[in-house]
């Protein structure tokens, strides 16, 4: 019996869903912490600035400058004040379940439209596949970060329109209404994503063209969208602004963002290649411009297409800033993969009657579970293995941590207070010899945050009961590493420190 009798189509698509949906569970749970500083220095630091209103802090230029819109931070602040407060990790927490929940939603929403372009089986399973086992989309969608908010609303405003364009008037009508909210917020959420609104609006215009009354619908719900957002806007300032304008003006007219780096026009064709699982890159590329070729009239097309030259136009950038049209490029090197089969007249069952090309599945599918896992299942970044340990161990009793060469709350990029406990002191010092004054001077076990993932030799031999506390290496790992090959890596520790003398 085959495959396909004992497990239908839609139960295979089910458990796919249903497999996506665990690993974004997974995600919010193990996948704590960052991606990129921004999320916190412009997201929790600013809702931070509402909710300790006294407490000194080093805030970024971008605050001064009000070119951050003041949604997330909106978002953040009511979350912590009125559902999880005082604990911060557990209000990142949830903010990460919401992120997670939005992004499968818009993923999947998106992706049952994207099934009515395609016309073969092994396409349509192609997709749902990338949709639900592609190894960055959990941890993307998980975060709690302008990229990955402003990606799912621009996917539900772009299943929204296709619905508007295609449903009865009335319900056509609240579909605009309904698809300008959801593409303001999108703006909002990250302003470059006027790009890719650029590009949709001519879609409508110049593709589509749905009539007026769609079109000033979604107009209206644009409109509302951006008062919404000009108030939120107002309550975080303390003034009237535009923070759309001011970011414009600050990083584009005046080039600040450029002072943090230039790179050339090809720089994002170069990250897709590393993003899209090399040497497999080599071909969904390709598909993706087979799709623009081949498919001129497809909404994804006009989208992404003005959303990638744009910003290879902006002299700064950054791998995240792809971020927003991660998931429609997946879409589109499934829509320009069946479309090149079909223009060279390729066999529809080439994948499963050639070795060499199930070998590459087999490979492709390999490594794309073993980054899945990855992300999936480990912390974002270190940082948040210390910083939570430290909190948690605050909150039983207050304590004093020695910072041995650097604050671990201080980390170059600014200042962290979102995440620190009122309860916790740091004493920095610099040498072996500063430790050993500190130790004679308190006479009791010290807590050492160490920014290596083990101690210098100086301090064991100052500590020789030297424990480890918290650690952003696993157990594991420490295990393996005998010969400690990692001892020159900055992965953070905590150790507890018994002074030999006291």
């Amino acid at each position: 019996m085959s495959r396909a009798a004992l497990f239908p189509k839609s139960v295979i698509a089910a458990g796919v869903i249903l497999l996506s949906f665990s690993l974004h569970l997974c995600a919010a749970f193990f996948s704590e912490g960052r991606a990129h500083p921004d999320s916190d220095y412009q997201i929790l630091e600013f809702a931070h600035s509402k909710i300790e209103t006294g407490v000194s802090r080093t805030l970024p230029w971008e605050f001064f400058e009000q070119i951050r819109p003041a949604v997330q931070p909106a978002i953040a602040y009511a979350v912590h004040r009125y559902a999880t407060g005082p604990d911060p990790f557990t209000t990142v927490w949830l903010l990460r379940l919401a992120s997670a929940a939005l992004g499968f939603f818009s993923i999947w929403l998106l992706c049952g439209q994207a099934l009515r372009w395609l016309n073969h089986g092994w396409s349509k399973a192609a997709l749902v596949l990338f949709t639900g086992l592609f190894w960055l989309l959990p941890f993307l969608n998980t975060r709690f970060a302008s990229e990955s908010w402003a990606g799912a609303f621009l996917c539900l405003g772009i299943v929204l329109v296709l619905v508007a364009c295609r449903e009865n008037l009335r319900f056509a009508l609240w579909s605009a209404l309904t698809a300008g909210l959801v593409l303001g917020f999108a703006f909002y959420l990250r302003f470059p994503v006027a790009l890719a609104l650029l590009g949709l609006g001519l879609w409508l215009i110049v593709i589509e063209r749905p009539g007026i009354r769609i079109i000033a619908a979604m107009a209206l719900g644009f409109l509302l969208a951006l008062g919404i957002n000009l108030l939120l806007d107002r309550w975080f300032y303390g003034q009237w602004t535009l923070t759309p304008v001011n970011y414009f003006l600050i990083n584009l007219v005046e080039a600040k963002a450029a002072q943090f780096g230039v790179d050339p026009w090809w720089y994002y064709i170069e990250k897709l290649l590393l993003l899209m699982v090399p040497p497999f890159s080599l071909v969904l590329l390709p598909a993706m411009i087979g799709a623009v070729i081949l498919k001129p009239r497809n909404i994804l097309v006009w989208t992404v297409v003005f959303f990638m030259v744009g910003h290879s136009f902006i002299d700064h950038k950054e791998t995240r800033f792809l971020m927003p049209v991660i998931y429609p490029l997946l879409v589109l090197s499934v829509v320009g993969l069946e479309a090149l089969f079909d223009k060279l007249s390729l066999s529809r069952n080439i994948l499963c009657s050639s070795r060499v090309a199930r070998l590459g599945v087999y490979l492709f599918f390999a490594l794309n579970g073993l980054a899945l896992a990855v992300f999936s299942f480990l912390p974002a970044n270190q940082e948040t293995v210390v910083h939570k340990w430290i909190y948690q161990a605050s909150m039983e009793s207050p304590m004093e941590i020695v910072a041995y060469g650097e604050n671990p709350y201080d980390n170059g990029s600014g200042t962290i207070g979102f995440f620190r406990s009122p309860k916790v002191g740091f004493y920095k010092v610099g040498s072996s010899d500063e430790l050993e004054a500190y130790l004679e001077s308190v006479k009791e076990t010290a807590y050492v945050f160490v920014p290596t993932a083990y101690p210098p030799a100086a301090l064991l031999a100052l500590c020789p009961d030297f424990a480890l506390e918290s650690s952003a290496l696993p157990q594991w790992l420490r295990r393996v590493d005998r010969r400690q090959w990692l001892s020159k890596v900055r992965i953070w520790s905590i150790y507890r420190c018994s002074f030999s003398g006291a």
